[in-house]
C-alpha cells in the first residue's frame, strides 16, 4: 500500500496507516455507505474523516496504474490547492492506495472532519427556501470562479454551511474532480459549472439569477440559458 501522510500529521503516520484496515473491520462510524463509503474515527484525540473509494475495474487499474492520478490522490492534492486559493475544505490528512499484482485496486482519502450542514438540507429540502442562503451560495461560487475554482461536482450536498455573525461561511467537499485556471474561468464554463447545483427549478432559478446579479449579467437572459443548459445536462 502507497501511504502519503501530511508533514504536520507525521506524529500519527503509524495511527493513520492502519485506517483502511480497521475500516474494511467495519470499525470506525458509518457516515455514508453508497458508491463511495465514508467513516469517522479519533485520531490522536482527533476526529477524521475516511473516504473509500469505489473499487475499480479492470481498465481503470490500468488507467490509473500508469496514466492518471487516483482519485485519492487528487482529493489530497486538490485540498491543498484549494487552501492556496483561499477556499474552504477540510484540511488533508493522508491518502492510501492498494495495488495488487501492481495494478491500484483501491484507494483512501484522509481529512480532518469539517462542521456544517449540507445546503441541500437547508435550500433544497424545505417548502420555502432562504433567498439570503441562495444568495449566499452564489456569492461562495463566483468567489471559487474568481480564483480560477471549477468545482467538479457543485451539487449543493457539497457546501457545508455554517452561520456565524459575520454571516453565512462554506467548506467545500468532494473536491477531487475539480479544474484550476490562471484566472476567472470563461463566461460559458462559469455558467455550465452551475448545472450541477439542484434539480429543483425554481431554487435553480434563483441561484442563477443571484450568481448574475453579482456578475452584472443580464438575469432573464442568463437565467434561460442556464436552464437550457440543465435541460440539456438532465437529457
Amino acid at each position: 500500500m502507497k501511504i502519503v501522510v501530511a508533514p504536520e500529521y507525521e506524529a500519527l503516520a503509524s495511527e493513520i496507516a492502519r485506517l483502511p484496515l480497521l475500516m474494511e473491520e467495519g470499525q470506525g462510524e458509518t457516515v455514508y455507505d453508497g458508491r463511495n463509503s465514508v467513516a469517522r474515527f479519533i485520531v490522536g484525540g482527533r476526529s477524521v474523516m475516511v473516504k473509500r473509494f469505489k473499487r475499480v475495474n479492470l481498465v481503470q487499474q490500468v488507467v490509473y496504474t500508469f496514466f492518471r492520478k487516483t482519485k485519492a490522490e487528487r482529493a489530497y492534492r486538490y485540498a491543498e490547492e484549494f487552501s492556496r486559493r483561499g477556499i474552504q475544505t477540510p484540511q488533508r490528512i493522508a491518502y492510501m492506495e492498494c495495488r495488487k499484482w501492481g495494478l491500484f485496486t483501491v484507494g483512501y482519502f484522509v481529512s480532518a472532519e469539517a462542521e456544517g450542514t449540507g445546503c441541500h438540507e437547508l435550500l433544497r429540502e424545505v417548502e420555502v427556501f432562504d433567498r439570503d442562503l441562495a444568495d449566499a451560495v452564489a456569492g461562495q461560487v463566483l468567489l471559487m470562479h474568481s480564483r480560477g475554482v471549477l468545482h467538479g461536482d457543485l451539487n449543493l450536498t457539497n457546501f457545508l454551511c455554517a452561520k456565524e455573525d459575520d454571516g453565512y461561511h462554506f467548506t467545500m467537499i468532494d473536491i477531487n474532480r475539480s479544474k484550476f485556471t490562471a484566472g476567472m474561468p470563461a463566461d460559458e464554463a462559469c455558467l455550465k459549472n452551475l448545472v450541477r447545483l439542484t434539480h429543483r427549478r425554481d431554487l435553480y432559478d434563483c441561484l442563477v439569477r443571484c450568481y448574475a446579479r453579482r456578475r452584472g449579467w443580464d438575469e432573464d437572459a442568463t437565467a434561460a440559458k442556464a436552464l437550457r443548459l440543465l435541460e440539456r445536462f438532465e437529457k
